[in-house]
């Protein structure tokens, strides 16, 4: 990591270019940085190891700028060097759009990249800026496109659809922002899934994305669900839990025992698929429910708590024995009538000022 050896090339077009075309950036930062957050379609293929990366900032910080270079140059040489270039130039290759990399500002990391790939016969320019300027813009731009925008808020009892209904509306061309699915998870305390939720850095970065792509759609309004500030550990960006806190509000209505078949899929059916692969798969089926149940058990009252364990228990039981999920009706039917339901009836009553339709699909179609 001596001098470099060209002078370095910079992306010099729009960045929410980069975002909408889904374009290949290759983020050469530390594995460390980039596990905190990166950008949809990002690659790591870092130029210093963690390890590397620390040691070079003691030098940094112990003798300046240049010996941690010359270190630098030290520590990625050989065969190690040779690697890196290799895997910058195969991703290089591998894409048939065109591929930009970045480091933390576009400064150093980025800059050497690129010599080295230079050298080799490759071509790629640098994000001026880097991972700051990018996520600054990321960050930027949901504040602006929440202020342009008009929302228009799904609501509904839990188990309602309310998701599959905004994928169906974003596949059909509608505006829409699927903040679950971003985040991960349903919503709920038993909405968790098996694979890990985003950083908050990601989530963020995510829904700023999709905001861009979505705005090129048509209808009006953005329709986004009822959510609250936290999606498991997800934190609604606040400038968008706000407008969505004062946008209008459509209810979108399905009959008990469609929530009760739409949850039994979705929550035992889909979810079993991860669990059935794992030694003791019931044990941890039922212990996987069990733990929701007992973030909710002051809420539930000692006796609904009680049934509902020897409903799970039961449950899943009888689909050890038979292989049917038909027992999770049960418990999935008392938790709706007598802890959800009512919850979300007290919440939308008050936020009744802003209901403006109720109704099914095909209502909701009719506004917009």
């Amino acid at each position: 990591m001596n001098s470099l050896s060209m002078s370095p090339e910079f992306y010099q077009g729009p960045l929410e270019k980069l975002f909408n075309d889904n374009v290949t950036l290759i983020d050469v930062r530390a594995p460390i940085e980039f596990k905190l957050g990166a950008f949809p379609n990002s690659v790591n293929l870092p130029i210093l190891s963690d390890e590397q990366r620390h040691l070079i900032g003691i030098c940094y910080k112990e003798s300046g700028q240049q010996e941690a270079i010359n270190l630098g140059h030290q520590l990625v040489s050989g065969f190690d060097r040779e690697e890196k270039i290799k895997a910058w130039l195969n991703t290089l290759s591998s894409r048939d759009a065109q591929t930009y990399l970045y480091c933390f500002r576009g400064g150093l990391r980025s800059q050497i990249s690129q010599s080295w790939i230079k050298e080799q016969g490759g071509k790629i320019l640098i994000i001026d800026g880097g991972y700051k300027r990018l996520r600054n813009f990321l960050m930027e731009n949901i504040n602006q496109q929440v202020e342009r925008n008009p929302f228009l808020v799904i609501s509904g009892n839990t188990g309602s659809g309310k998701t599959d209904l905004l994928k169906r509306m974003s596949h059909e061309g509608y505006k829409s922002l699927d903040l679950e699915s971003m985040a991960n998870h349903r919503g709920s305390v038993f909405g968790s899934n098996p694979t890990p939720q985003p950083t908050q850095i990601n989530f963020e970065n995510a829904i700023s994305v999709q905001l861009l792509k979505e705005i090129t759609k048509s209808g009006k309004a953005i329709l986004l669900e009822d959510e609250g500030k936290k999606i498991g550990h997800c934190i609604v960006p606040p400038v968008l839990h706000a407008k969505q806190s004062s946008s209008p509000i459509f209810v979108y209505e399905k009959t008990l025992e469609e929530r009760v078949a739409l949850i039994l899929n979705e929550y035992c059916v889909q979810r079993w698929q991860h669990f059935e692969q794992l030694e003791n798969p019931y044990e941890k089926f039922f212990e996987f429910f069990k733990c929701s149940f007992d973030h909710i058990a002051r809420r539930l009252g000692g006796s609904l708590y009680q049934e509902c364990m020897l409903d799970l228990r039961e449950a899943v039981n009888y689909q050890e024995a038979s292989g049917s999920f038909s027992r999770h009706q049960d418990w999935i039917r008392k938790i709706l009538t007598s802890y959800y339901d009512p919850h979300y009836e007290s919440g939308l009553f008050k936020k009744k000022e802003l209901i403006i339709g109720r109704g099914d699909e095909s209502n909701l179609r009719q506004m917009i």
